[in-house]
């Protein structure tokens, strides 16, 4: 009889032994599953988060490329437009200059050098004055046309000046006005004139591009 219960009360521990450790097994299955879980969701977390930051990065490229591709752009078409602007200015020039070769035979040239001369004295303001002229205008620059001079200085500028005529180094329509030490000179010429006109062209048709 004792037999029996030594028998009935071993195996119902060992039962309870095996329940006791399905139990641990399930808990320990449990917490396994629980923290699988929670690693696969920080995972995805981690992976969407980096997922949007690769996003974002890969969006600020793209504007990125975008800008300097639009800046570049910008810098062609202006310095496209700089350049048909400056071949306008050019053009101008020279049509300018072609329209100015027949000029020295016109009947206006004489007037032209008489206001370019008393131009130079206004400027020069010097009580002597040297005017230097083209070999081509040579037969203009007489003694009569000095005495013209040097009277519409008395009555049209109210000036007395002495006036002495040099040839020049230059082909050029127009002359360069001079005071008789030689330090201050007003270059009244052609080639002066367009190195004004053509600054003047060229800065206010960059104006425009400012």
């Amino acid at each position: 009889m004792e037999i029996k219960t030594d028998e009935k009360n071993a195996g119902g521990l060992i039962e309870e032994i095996e329940r006791q450790t399905r139990l641990k097994i399930d808990e320990i299955i449990g917490r396994a599953r629980a923290r699988a879980d929670e690693i696969i969701a920080n995972a995805k977390k981690q992976e969407e988060q980096i997922l949007q930051a690769e996003k974002e990065k890969a969006q600020k490229t793209i504007e990125m490329i975008k800008h300097r591709a639009q800046s570049t752009l910008k810098m062609e078409l202006r310095k496209i437009r700089l350049e048909m602007k400056k071949e306008f200015a050019d053009s101008v020039i020279k049509k300018t200059r072609e329209i100015s070769i027949s000029f020295r035979n016109h009947v206006d040239y004489k007037k032209f050098l008489v206001n370019a001369i008393l131009e130079g004295i206004e400027v020069i303001d010097k009580p002597e004055i040297i005017v230097e002229f083209s070999p081509d205008d040579k037969d203009y620059f007489t003694g009569e046309f000095e005495k013209e001079i040097v009277d519409k200085c008395k009555n049209d500028l109210k000036k007395n000046v002495s006036i002495r005529f040099v040839l020049g180094n230059f082909d050029d329509i127009g002359i360069i006005v001079k005071s008789q030490d030689g330090f201050v000179i007003y270059e009244n010429t052609f080639s002066a004139r367009m190195r004004n006109l053509y600054d003047s062209i060229y800065s206010e048709l960059l104006g425009e591009e400012i």
